[in-house]
């Protein structure tokens, strides 16, 4: 979900401290919840910025692009290869360990089919 807009933020925070309605119709209002402008509030209150922060950025990806060239020259070499097989090629070769469903997404990224079973 993305970020609420800095627009809309000030619009929110405006709204709630002109005392006319409570924070749940504020929040109803323009549809946002009653924690996010609770939190317009306490931002206010301490002087900080209301702009958004960015975004974390997740965990790190554990295969690289030289792993997924790996995959590929290894499906093409073995195309009947099973997600399984596929794992343990990379564990082997790599010497990186990651889950079936991983090789699966990967796969499925570079635009691969895949084998479920033998």
């Amino acid at each position: 979900m993305k970020a609420y807009s800095l627009d809309l933020r000030q619009r929110v925070l405006e709204a709630s401290l002109d005392g006319e309605h409570t924070i749940a119709e504020v929040a109803e209002v323009f549809g946002v919840g009653t924690t996010f402008v609770n939190k317009m509030l306490r931002l206010h209150r301490e002087g900080a910025d209301l702009a958004p922060r960015p975004h974390g950025g997740g965990q790190k990806a554990r295969l690289s692009p030289a792993h997924h060239k790996m995959l590929r020259s290894e499906i093409r070499r073995r195309n009947d290869a099973t997600l399984s097989e596929l794992r343990s090629h990379l564990a082997e070769q790599a010497q990186v360990e990651v889950s079936i469903p991983t090789v699966g997404r990967v796969l499925q990224h570079l635009g691969l089919g895949r084998k479920k079973s033998a």
